[in-house]
């Protein structure tokens, strides 16, 4: 059981790390967007965000918010996964549902 303690713990610290070293605080400094989107260009229902496209989120993009109980997916910004739809704030996606997180209690 220790062994699989282990392992998670040096899973969790590889992603970390990776995570930083691959969209590192000038990342998006040294690597423009080569697309632009215009903060007027998108329309309803979607809206614009600056940062959300590309590798590591540093482009502009038109996204879809997505109401409670709607189908979604996660994405990893690392691996310039950038979805054109995600769950609207505070929502997160929770096996493929925009869900309501309860606040913790303490």
């Amino acid at each position: 059981m220790k062994a699989v303690i282990i392992l998670a713990v040096l899973a969790c610290v590889l992603v970390a790390t990776y995570g930083d070293l691959v969209c590192g605080t000038n990342f998006c400094k040294n690597n423009p967007c080569s697309t632009r989107v215009a903060a007027n260009s998108c329309r309803s229902p979607s809206v614009y965000r600056q940062n959300h496209a590309g590798k590591c989120a540093c482009c502009p993009a038109c996204v879809t918010l997505l109401p409670e109980n709607s189908a979604c997916k996660t994405y990893s910004k690392e691996l310039g996964e950038t979805p054109s739809a995600i769950c609207r704030e505070p929502l997160k996606c929770l096996n493929g549902v925009c869900t309501k997180i309860p606040p913790r209690s303490g």
